[in-house]
């Protein structure tokens, strides 16, 4: 399957932004005000389309016959097919593809000549579980690796320490990046900079933001930003 990727051997990036887990139930739980941390991620996904810097997203999907009983009532989080566990709209470019979570390696030839946007459906807060996630994470090339989203602890975590493992560079958007869960937040970042990642705020990659943090309602995939392609 190497030729599969050999288009996308043959190009380097200059940035890459990898965008966890940004979805209407992980914004929605707590009662914490988010409005800031939507609002810098909103300008890191207006920066991307006029920069035109490829995105690859996480969007956490989980099954209802494979949870766990507190995962089967009203506050169940990202249940698949829920409006809960669609991505906020803003975070969907318009050249984008979706993968499902299956175990298949295999992936389009011109993947990121074709697409801005690589979505994965993931069913673990590791998205170096599902093999196709992995495989273009391991092999895609790019100066920096720019991660902000949902789940310090969890997904963030395990995507940064992952890339760097891998020998990547890697930057978190230390204001793009949920507060919620974690109880002592800098502690949590200066751990990821111990093991090798960089640090940044949003205005110094993509400028002051004049955009809300509105989060708007829990909308399904269709409306306005549609998804160009499901794969698997």
């Amino acid at each position: 399957m190497g030729w599969l990727m050999a288009k996308l051997l043959l190009r380097k990036f200059r940035r890459v932004l990898i965008d966890v887990n940004t979805q209407y139930d992980l914004i929605f739980q707590g009662n914490n005000d988010n409005s800031e941390l939507l609002r810098n991620i909103r300008r890191l996904f207006a920066w991307a389309r006029v920069k035109h810097i490829p995105v690859i997203s996480t969007a956490l999907t989980r099954r209802i016959r494979s949870c766990p009983e507190a995962f089967k009532n009203s506050d169940a989080l990202c249940l698949e097919g829920s409006a809960g566990q669609k991505k906020l709209r803003y975070t969907m470019l318009t050249a984008n593809v979706l993968f499902g979570s299956d175990n298949r390696l295999d992936l389009p030839r011109h993947l990121l000549s074709d697409y801005q946007q690589v979505i994965f459906e993931i069913r673990s807060e590791d998205p170096f579980s599902l093999p196709r996630a992995d495989r273009l994470l391991s092999e895609l090339r790019s100066d920096e690796f720019i991660v902000f989203g949902f789940g310090l602890e969890s997904g963030i975590k395990h995507t940064v320490l992952e890339l760097i493992r891998r020998r990547k560079k890697v930057t978190v958007v230390e204001d793009a990046v949920s507060r919620y869960g974690y109880v002592d937040f800098e502690m949590g970042l200066r751990k990821l900079e111990i093991k090798g990642a960089g640090r940044v705020r949003t205005a110094e990659l993509a400028g002051v933001s004049r955009l809300n943090g509105h989060a708007g309602k829990r909308q399904p995939w269709h409306s306005p930003m549609i998804i160009n392609a499901r794969i698997g």
